[in-house]
């Protein structure tokens, strides 16, 4: 008996979830439902845990979901506009929230703590597609404490599914970078 709850607090690290694989997904832009379902098969197909927000032009709305959102741990944020079109078209942009001097901060200013981590995260996402990323005021992360982007992925249907592998390796590279491999 003594020896099972000794493997057991041995192997106890390994079934607790260590967050690598949560993203929150803040359903923004156009309502593309056939984009919008393949996107959530796909990815909750491919094991992440997934907590999806609606967007909201209401300020107070917007506050209610990042007190939801912020009660999220070690995960990304990732504003989604994802639709169908006739082309393949990738936007991917950061906030350009800056730390203020004093000891506390505003809700324009929560973003800039992970700052560096939300702009290795777009970088990440953006090199996968061969694009660049652009900083700009983003009002999905005002509030939100977490490293964060925004992303706009529109293509032909038939083409989704490839545009979600792409960006499923680019956040794969993201959750794993400075692991080393060890074969």
């Amino acid at each position: 008996m003594k020896g099972f709850f000794i493997i057991l607090l041995i192997l106890f690290p390994f079934f607790i979830c260590n967050g690598q694989d949560r993203i929150v997904i803040y359903h923004s832009g156009e309502k593309d439902q056939t984009a919008w379902n393949m996107f959530r098969k796909d990815f909750q197909g491919k094991g992440y845990k997934m907590y999806i927000y609606e967007s909201t032009d209401s300020l107070d709305k917007h506050l209610e979901n990042v007190n939801k959102i912020n009660r999220v741990n070690d995960a990304v944020f990732i504003a989604l506009d994802v639709a169908t079109g006739e082309k393949n078209h990738v936007f991917v942009a950061v906030t350009e929230a800056h730390k203020g001097q004093g000891n506390i901060m505003t809700i324009e200013e929560v973003p800039a703590i992970h700052l560096k981590a939300s702009q290795e995260l777009a970088n990440y996402i953006a090199l996968s597609f061969n694009k660049k990323v652009k900083q700009m005021p983003l009002f999905p992360l005002l509030g939100v404490d977490m490293p964060g982007c925004f992303l706009h992925i529109e293509a032909p249907q038939e083409k989704l599914n490839e545009m979600f592998d792409i960006l499923h390796n680019a956040i794969q590279k993201y959750f794993r970078r400075g692991v080393k491999n060890e074969t």
